[in-house]
């Protein structure tokens, strides 16, 4: 039985994780969408090889196709595309990135948006698609909204319109689990809320506690590394609603609390260094926290440069440092200099407690990017 033809429309870490999910199944094609190339991955590479960073690092010699045949062929294609404009504008690459998109897809397709939306999202992004194509849904095309989460290849929730039974993506192992698109939205947008109040909550307790100079015994173990894990989900529920509706202002004000607690990362950063009477020529701050620069979203790399940018406000040598460098054994601290080190995830952390050794033979002060942004 021949395998279904897939292509994923964006090379990232989320795309080419559910490509080795779907390996058996699916012949897979990831296209490139900013160099605008197609590459066939096969299953054996994709069990050899799990992580993109890796592979991309590598400069992997791999067989490529014309864009065209690639994307008129396909059974189903997956929106997964590499966002990296800033803030808000990251929607309206969004939508750009599925404008170009479009002009690709022929009869019959099924289109997956893997991208999460707001409440109404991809009722704007049907009607974008069926203007670019000329297709109509449940007649000519098949759309379905499968978002996944940061990292996870996994979709959250599987929802269609104009899905058919045995078709390409029951072929794939997904069936509706959603009563319909609208209600896949707004499961996914208050699992998004409900995960994030309780980080925001012990964000602006723990600042409360800090500038009261007391203890907040309910302070967690949960890193900026998580606190950023939604940015981009809250700004496409915030923009989904009308100006005035509770759920728009719920995730502007979770927003505005993230936004604040990279100040007082900063802020905290500064204290130590007045503390200490540190001087910036004396001084390195090292932002240790291992990034994924091919995931879907933009903003866990947005946030790490506002902070390098702010911080360099006050000590001119500030460096970005994955944790996979420390358990490398590679030289990240200065012996020369005072060693400020944020940890901003739980595997960097984990990856510091092996390079102890290294840091030893340096001064150095430790701020856990955690809601107490705790110091030793």
């Amino acid at each position: 039985m021949p395998k279904i033809r897939v292509a994923m429309y964006g090379l990232t870490s989320e795309a080419y994780r559910l490509a080795a999910d779907l390996g058996e199944r699916a012949q897979v094609t990831i296209v490139d969408e900013t160099l605008q190339m197609a590459m066939e991955i096969d299953p054996v590479f994709l069990k050899k090889n799990p992580s993109l960073q890796e592979v991309m690092a590598g400069e992997p010699l791999l067989s490529f196709k014309p864009l065209e045949q690639v994307l008129g062929d396909s059974q189903v294609v997956f929106f997964t595309p590499k966002l990296r404009r800033p803030s808000e504008e990251a929607l309206i690459e969004a939508g750009t990135k599925l404008r170009d998109l479009s002009k690709y897809l022929s009869k019959g397709v099924t289109l997956v948006n893997a991208l999460p939306t707001g409440p109404g999202g991809n009722s704007d992004n049907i009607m974008l698609v069926e203007k670019q194509t000329g297709l109509r849904v449940g007649s000519t095309l098949t759309y379905a909204y499968m978002p996944l989460k940061p990292r996870e290849p996994k979709p959250a929730v599987v929802s269609a319109a104009g899905f058919q039974e045995k078709g390409p993506l029951d072929g794939l192992g997904f069936s509706p689990n959603s009563q319909n698109v609208f209600s896949a939205e707004l499961e996914y947008a208050s699992s998004v809320i409900e995960a994030v109040v309780s980080s925001v909550t012990e964000i602006e307790m723990a600042r409360r506690a800090r500038e009261a100079k007391v203890a907040f015994q309910r302070g967690s173990d949960v890193y900026l590394d998580e606190f950023t894990r939604y940015l981009y989900e809250l700004k496409a529920i915030q923009s989904s609603e009308e100006t005035g509706e509770s759920i728009s202002y719920l995730a502007g004000a979770i927003l505005k609390s993230f936004d604040n607690y990279v100040r007082y990362v900063v802020d905290e950063t500064r204290e130590a260094l007045k503390e200490k009477q540190l001087k910036a020529s004396r001084t390195k701050i090292t932002l240790l926290w291992s990034l994924d620069r091919y995931e879907m979203r933009g903003e866990r790399l947005q946030v790490a440069e506002n902070i390098q940018q702010r911080l360099r406000d006050y000590v001119t040598d500030v460096a970005l440092v994955s944790g996979e460098r420390l358990k490398g054994g590679a030289e990240v601290f200065d012996p020369l200099k005072h060693n400020v080190v944020i940890v901003c995830s739980k595997a960097d952390q984990d990856s510091l407690k092996g390079a102890r050794r290294g840091l030893r033979s340096a001064e150095s002060t430790l701020i856990s990017a955690t809601p107490g942004l705790k110091r030793e």
